[in-house]
């Protein structure tokens, strides 16, 4: 209740969060988002995110002709990383005009990222692939497993969020409740931390007030 109290009071003391990004990521209409920094998402509207490495997962899903007729192509989950540094950056696909074109797609996306002066930007990207039964995939989960290991789009900093709980031994499973609100509590100090750094002088006096008002 605490942290829940602390944040609220962050927000009341005038604290945009949105106000301290400083990289801006455009998105085709065909970019489908799946997962922003680890954590499940939708849609394709621009992203505001912070200066630094970011990632970002998506599926190309969009719509061509075959044989008179449309056809509609979802693709497999890939996903981008980028490091940025105040600016803004647009995310390209290519035009997928044939059944050939979305299966040399999904074999090897082709995708460019161009900050604001139209140069290319270096890119990690990778798929975040799971055989067999796609139905109620768990994409926050996959994506922290793959964040551990060293595959080239993987993001370290994104792992301390949303790392997968351990499988405890049976004779440990009275202990979940307490480790799993510790776990909680820890990061949400860890982001409680992070927003008060980034307030300046009044704004944390005004925070610290509000705290002792609780």
């Amino acid at each position: 209740m605490k942290f829940r109290t602390a944040i609220l009071a962050l927000a009341a003391c005038g604290l945009s969060f949105s106000a301290l990004a400083n990289v801006t990521l455009e998105l085709p209409y065909s970019a489908e988002l799946v997962l922003v920094n680890g954590v499940e998402t939708s849609g394709n509207d621009p992203l505001s995110l912070e200066n630094g490495e970011n990632q970002i997962a998506f599926r190309y899903q969009d719509s061509y002709r075959e044989n008179g007729e449309h056809q509609m192509f979802k693709s497999d989950v890939v996903i981008m990383k980028f490091s940025g540094q105040d600016s803004n950056y647009q995310l390209k696909l290519p035009k997928l005009r044939t059944e050939q074109d979305t299966q040399r797609f999904n074999r090897s996306p082709s995708i460019t990222l161009t900050d604001e002066q139209g140069n290319s930007v270096d890119i990690q990207q990778d798929k975040l692939i799971k055989h067999g039964l796609q139905f109620g995939r768990n994409y926050e989960k996959e994506i922290a497993q793959y964040n551990l290991t060293d595959k080239p789009a993987a993001l370290k900093s994104a792992v301390a969020v949303t790392t997968v709980p351990a499988v405890l031994p049976a004779s440990n499973t009275a202990n979940m409740p307490t480790d799993a609100a510790q776990q909680g509590q820890n990061v949400a100090e860890s982001m409680l931390n992070y927003w008060y750094s980034q307030a300046d002088e009044a704004t944390r006096e005004r925070f610290k007030a509000r705290i002792n008002q609780s």
